[in-house]
């Protein structure tokens, strides 16, 4: 009997142990996403760049899409025309995650806002602060998002991020799949 148990201990301690770790990696994927939008918004390239897989892919359209680092690099973070016109006067916001762990894989829905800080003539609001009146915080971008992480040396890496806009040709629908099998 005692052996019995021991061994529905074990096998419990075991389950337990599988669950934490999910736990601990849905954990570590929310800061990887959260490490991508810091560095974006603070310019730091290389650093944002280190939240991917070496031959990562961010999948903005049938005609924007970056594939590998340098790509990645280059076409996105550091491109003058870009990202980098709202460097320091953005911020990435991730919300609504659902997030499913299979070993070393997994992947995340979730929809993003990028605020940012922009000039504006001609817009009264009522209570706003004296140093902000010329200046308002404003969505630049919103979109629905499918992502693919990669546990590389105990840290989680995306491969892929599929991103469309709300409201776009693409409906939600497409990109938030993953969630509506589950």
């Amino acid at each position: 009997m005692a052996t019995d148990t021991m061994s529905d201990l074990s096998t419990r301690l075991e389950a337990m142990e599988r669950r934490l770790q999910v736990l601990e990696d849905t954990e570590k994927i929310r800061e990887c996403m959260a490490r991508y939008g810091f560095n974006a918004d603070l310019g730091r390239a290389t650093e944002w760049v280190g939240t991917w897989t070496e031959r990562g892919v961010y999948d903005l359209g049938p005609t924007r899409r970056f594939e590998g680092s340098d790509d990645l690099l280059y076409g996105i973070i550091t491109d003058p025309r870009g990202h980098k016109t709202i460097e320091n006067k953005s911020q990435h916001i991730c919300v609504n995650f659902f997030i499913r762990v299979d070993g070393n894989k997994a992947w995340a829905e979730f929809y993003s806002i990028v605020m940012v800080r922009m000039q504006v003539e001609g817009i009264k609001v009522a209570g706003a602060r004296e140093e902000l009146a010329s200046e308002l915080f404003l969505p630049w971008s919103c979109g629905y998002n499918h992502c693919e992480f990669e546990k590389q040396d105990g840290a989680w890496h995306l491969t892929l991020r599929h991103r469309r806009m709300v409201g776009g040709d693409e409906w939600g629908g497409r990109t938030i799949k993953s969630y509506l099998k589950s």
